[in-house]
């Protein structure tokens, strides 16, 4: 069951059947509108108001249709269910509206039947509706348990929705105005860095990410920087390789990258990013071969192919040249 199912197994007149009614032979009171006090501590804390004002249009046409549920204080009384309706009516500018007085004095009962008129009547974001089972956790002393059989839900959607409240503030502000849904929220809830919990939180925001999207990404981690990922593999170096690049580095002024592989085998990578760079490491690659050429002694002279057999040849004997003849005459 998602965090968003506001479904409920008991249907609010099951729960009011617990308190006795007191209401005149035609079902309800007509009060003044400035007797009547908002609740105490109503789940509900965000009021939509295009839905509001829908509302308010509505009551202008047709009056209040379904009574103001209140509890009697002394002065005047106080709303149990149908905030929005009260609200509606003072923007309207009504004098009078109906209500139903219901004798309720145990608190835990009150905000139970608060809880439950919001999630009937009107849908709850998910923080508030997080907020509202904690509330009766906290102030009431109700189980896991207990809150899922007041409210007709199964225990496992009480125990993920509370977790809502783990999440980072800003997370929280981001479910609650309506840019993540319950499913989004549950997808960052597996992440235990909060620096990327509120990246992809704002990430899934920008770019519309579905849930299924999140989910994935919330799984696989968040994409490494080119430079982590060069960190991360120089780190699973050897030292002297780790050593080896750096001084590369610094004599070519470009990265150079040595990947040892089995049987001594392996790469040594030069790179550069523009025309400069390569030539800069080709004039000093150049040099070096230059100066190697210098250092190193005449290659040998060519030996015929049986040599191996007949031994080195012996120079050439010296054959005097005779003199040229005399002359006759």
């Amino acid at each position: 069951m998602s965090l968003g199912d506001n479904s409920l197994g008991r249907s609010l007149s099951q729960v009011f059947a617990k308190t006795q009614r007191r209401e005149p032979t035609k079902g309800y009171l007509e009060v003044d509108l400035g007797l009547i006090r908002p609740p105490g501590a109503n789940p509900r804390t965000d009021f939509d108001q295009s839905a509001l004002q829908e509302l308010v249009a509505s009551i202008r046409q047709h009056g209040i249709l379904q009574p103001i549920v209140v509890l009697k204080r002394d002065p005047g009384y106080e709303i149990l269910s149908g905030e929005r309706r009260w609200r509606a009516a003072k923007l309207v500018g009504l004098a009078k509206v109906p209500v139903v007085v219901r004798d309720e004095e145990d608190p835990r009962h009150v905000a139970e039947l608060r809880l439950v008129e919001n999630v009937q009547r009107a849908d709850l974001n998910p923080l508030e509706l997080a907020r509202a089972y904690q509330a009766l956790i906290d102030e009431h002393g109700l189980s896991h348990d207990q809150v899922a059989d007041r409210v007709g839900k199964e225990r496992s959607s009480i125990t993920n929705a509370l977790r809502l409240l783990a999440l980072p503030r800003a997370i929280q502000d981001l479910v609650a105005g309506g840019g993540l849904s319950a499913g989004h929220a549950k997808a960052l809830m597996g992440i235990t860095d909060p620096v990327w919990q509120t990246a992809l939180a704002e990430q899934i925001q920008a770019e519309g990410l579905s849930v299924r999207e999140a989910e994935s990404l919330a799984k696989n981690g968040p994409v490494p920087s080119v430079g982590e990922r060069i960190a991360a593999a120089r780190a699973a170096k050897a030292p002297h390789l780790r050593e080896l690049e750096t001084n590369l580095y610094h004599l070519f002024g470009s990265r150079v990258a040595i990947r040892e592989k089995a049987a001594g085998k392996g790469a040594l990578t030069i790179h550069f990013d523009s025309r400069e760079q390569f030539q800069r490491v080709v004039a000093i690659m150049d040099r070096f071969i230059k100066q190697s050429n210098l250092r190193s002694p005449a290659p040998p002279a060519s030996t015929p192919p049986n040599s191996a057999t007949q031994g080195p040849l012996a120079p050439a004997p010296v054959v005097p040249v005779p003199p040229p003849p005399a002359a006759t005459g």
